[in-house]
């Protein structure tokens, strides 16, 4: 081999050897930073899309995963052959000095969809600020949110930072999970555009109808947070009434919910949701997941409007009822089992489909 090559070789690997210890000298998050650009770099020049604020493994609400799994098919399908990056609430953070080097005005961002726009949900709504400020020139969709700001000082206060931020930006769009929501979204950013449209986990294929157990089985899916309006005394009344099997679960789980395990522990809850014949619930996935199954479903409410105000999706499901006592339940309890519907709406066609349509012109 010539001489002079075997000089160039050298010095390049000596070269790339000092880039490295160099690198290695760094604070670690630089150093991350620069790792992480030189793994992507290939993208820098290529449309792309940012998918941000998605759950990571250590939050174990199988709902939030759910989410992620609807819309990482949504994408697929409605922006083929785009690379998507998605980033969860920790990297967003972390990793936001390398993204903003990476990520070019033509990109299209998608934030997160969930119910923490607002007060209750600060440690989500504060990334989402911070990117809405980083990317300002850039296409960004808040993808549906339940948006609740408590009529409290902090509330308040938040609800005007969180209003100074997006009606700052030129080019987002904040849809509500719910009307409530959408109108909300509607008063507080003005300079967006806003309009509502149901949770994506509704994007998802629904389950046949299968034969009821005899006798009855039926699954509680209740909230152990202080959104919920159970107190323990409500909730022995409510099982020593009722009159078949009943199961006990919670939409967090007890492990972490790590990325490449989505769909698997996502499809394990589904086909537990559809083993039973009647789902009690005040989690809206709960709700969405009885859906899904084709379950008769008794909805509670909530502290807020986050369910109350999404049944309006639920208008033409003749299996979802909305029970506004617990006293109430045992008799809609029989009303449920004698359901004979089960159709559900094309929410695909009725929504997700279309909203490219209204985002991208």
């Amino acid at each position: 081999m010539n001489t002079n090559i075997i000089k160039s070789i050298r010095y390049k690997i000596r070269s790339v050897r000092r880039t490295i210890k160099n690198i290695l000298k760094l604070p670690l998050r630089i150093t991350l930073n620069i790792l992480f650009i030189l793994k992507h770099r290939h993208l820098k020049n290529t449309p792309k899309i940012l998918y941000a604020i998605t759950p990571p493994p250590r939050l174990k609400n199988i709902g939030d995963h759910a989410q992620a799994v609807a819309i990482k098919r949504w994408l697929k399908k409605h922006y083929p052959g785009i690379p998507v990056l998605e980033m969860d609430k920790d990297r967003s953070r972390y990793y936001l000095p390398a993204l903003r080097w990476l990520f070019n005005p033509e990109d299209r961002l998608f934030l997160h969809s969930g119910g923490n726009l607002g007060d209750r949900g600060l440690w989500s709504e504060n990334i989402r600020r911070l990117i809405i400020k980083t990317f300002p020139n850039n296409k960004i969709v808040s993808l549906p949110q339940t948006i609740y700001f408590s009529d409290t000082p902090r509330g308040k206060k938040e609800r005007l930072i969180s209003q100074r931020i997006y009606n700052s930006h030129s080019n987002l769009t904040i849809i509500g999970r719910d009307k409530e929501s959408g109108k909300l979204a509607q008063e507080l950013f003005p300079e967006a555009l806003t309009f509502s449209m149901p949770d994506f986990v509704l994007s998802l294929p629904f389950y046949p109808r299968k034969e009821k157990n005899e006798p009855p089985k039926i699954l509680l899916c209740l909230r152990k947070d202080d959104e919920s309006i159970l107190s323990s005394e409500n909730l022995e009344l409510l099982t020593s009434e009722l009159p078949y099997q009943c199961s006990y679960f919670d939409t967090t789980l007890d492990a972490p919910i790590k990325v490449r395990q989505r769909e698997k522990t996502l499809k394990k809850i589904l086909d537990y949701f559809y083993s039973f014949d009647i789902i009690i619930t005040d989690r809206y996935h709960g709700l969405i997941f009885a859906v899904i199954c084709r379950k008769p479903c008794l909805v509670l409410r909530t502290v807020d409007h986050k369910l109350t105000s999404a049944l309006d999706w639920f208008v033409d499901v003749p299996f979802v009822f909305y029970i506004e006592a617990v006293k109430s339940i045992p008799e809609h309890i029989s009303k449920a089992l004698s359901v004979k519907s089960f159709n559900v709406p094309d929410f695909n066609e009725k929504y997700f489909d279309k909203l490219p349509g209204k985002i991208d012109d």
